[in-house]
């Protein structure tokens, strides 16, 4: 604690010449401002700044300012009052407790954890602060732990008004000529069960900045009426994330992964892949986070019982992203993507290339019922085009398949504890296309419960 206080006693020093060093807030953040604009924080920062260059010993002051600069999302200027209070107060338990909590929100858990047990060894520790303090510390282990193993599990059911994405009119145009299609190939309602999950496991290697990353996930779902949707899937990756700061590149890092995936329909083999991904990240600011991924797939398809000509579309799939994300407040986010995809089949008529635009946004907000944990509201819309490289002789030989895809989901999350929560889903997807039989819309619902450790 002795290098921690003399910081304090520095950061002292730097405050007291004037009221005219008083800086503009240094985000290190996104701020807190609540009701608050961050307008009027700042002119209150400034105002308690010069209260405290009159009065350097008054804690009251120094604990406003403090809270304020938390607020604004200047941590750094919050820290340097706190400590500075630390030589008129030492080993007082609030300055301790808010200091640890300031340091956990920058990310420094063991000088974090320094204040939090500071705080606790202080005497005639209120019971409330005690608690709050065991908090964070179990958080700082478990953040500190090398190796880290989570994941989640959600069982539900799902309404679809057009389960098996055929066309709403049962008459088509096959060749310029008229066809009408039996009823399991129009547009048709079910509702099925399903069971989706996923776990991923990380290992901080020895060496500075390397972990090795491990996924699993999978997903089930049983239709009441057109058996033929039955579905099974199962994906896994593996591979090392790297921390670029090592190479003086501060919050970004790389990842290399291996991947595999298995899909079976109706009880047989349909899809098995096997690929490889990179993924670039870099939070920008404390606010704002960029990312890229490049990923290929050789995909290998099988003939099913109602998918005759499913090994067609054996071949290779190639997938790019670029992403950005903006944390508006603590509790608001929107996001952004660009996405492109090229597949090459055994036949042109399957070969396609897409590229697409998505955006989302989630909310976090207090529990409108109850003093439970906060309620997520996310909705996320996309758009994309999808061109095929040659038409498909049994449908318009002249010409081939152009498709409009549009996309909006809304998602409600109502937990009851911090681990389990109920998850309601209403999503819309159209497709419009110049080949009549390929032009649907579906209306999905569903409703689970999810897990999560």
């Amino acid at each position: 604690m002795r290098t921690i206080r003399l910081g304090g006693l520095l950061a002292a020093c730097a405050l007291l010449p004037a009221a005219g060093a008083f800086a503009q807030s240094t985000q290190n953040v996104v701020p807190r401002t609540g009701s608050q604009s961050l307008e009027t924080i700042e002119a209150d920062r400034k105002r308690l700044f010069a209260q405290m260059m009159e009065h350097p010993d008054d804690l009251d002051t120094a604990f406003r300012y403090a809270a304020l600069s938390s607020q604004a999302g200047d941590l750094e200027g919050a820290v340097s009052t706190l400590e500075r209070m630390l030589i008129y107060a030492p080993g007082l338990p609030r300055l301790q407790l808010e200091l640890g909590v300031l340091y956990y929100r920058l990310g420094a858990y063991e000088t974090a954890r320094q204040y939090f047990e500071g705080a606790q060894s202080a005497g005639a520790v209120p019971p409330e602060v005690n608690a709050k303090v065991e908090e964070y510390l179990a958080a700082i282990d478990k953040q500190a732990a090398p190796t880290s193993l989570t994941g989640m599990v959600r069982a539900g059911i799902r309404y679809q008004s057009n389960a098996n994405a055929g066309p709403g009119n049962s008459t088509v145009t096959l060749n310029g000529l008229p066809y009408t299609l039996d009823a399991l190939t129009v547009a048709g309602e079910d509702f099925n069960g399903f069971l989706t999950s996923s776990v991923r496991y990380r290992h901080e290697l020895d060496e500075q900045g390397i972990a090795i990353e491990a996924g699993l996930s999978g997903y089930a779902a049983g239709y009441r009426d057109r058996e033929a949707l039955n579905t099974g899937a199962v994906e896994a990756f593996v591979g090392p994330t790297f921390d670029l700061a090592r190479f003086g590149l501060d919050d970004r890092s790389l990842s290399v992964f291996l991947l595999t995936s298995g899909v079976l329909i109706e009880g047989d083999r349909y899809l098995a892949s096997i690929g490889a991904s990179t993924a670039f990240n870099w939070q920008v600011t404390p606010s704002d986070g960029f990312g890229a991924q490049l990923e290929y797939r050789y995909e290998d398809y099988n003939n099913t019982k109602s998918r005759q000509s499913a090994e067609d579309q054996t071949g290779d799939r190639f997938d790019g992203q670029l992403s950005y994300s903006r944390q508006v407040t603590e509790d608001f986010n929107l996001s952004a993507r660009l996405l492109a995809t090229r597949r090459i089949a055994e036949s042109d008529y399957l070969s396609s290339t897409e590229l697409g635009l998505g955006i989302g946004s989630a909310w976090r907000f207090e529990a409108p019922i109850g003093d439970g944990p906060a309620w997520v509201l996310a909705l996320d819309a996309g758009v994309s085009r999808r061109n095929y490289d040659g038409p498909d002789a049994m449908i318009n030989a002249a010409e081939s398949q152009q498709d409009t895809e549009f996309s909006l989901n809304l998602r409600q999350i109502v937990p009851f504890t911090e681990r389990v929560a109920l998850v309601a889903e209403a999503g819309y997807r159209k497709v419009w296309s110049n080949y009549d039989m390929k032009t649907f819309d579906n209306v999905s619902l569903s409703l689970g419960i999810q897990s999560s450790f």
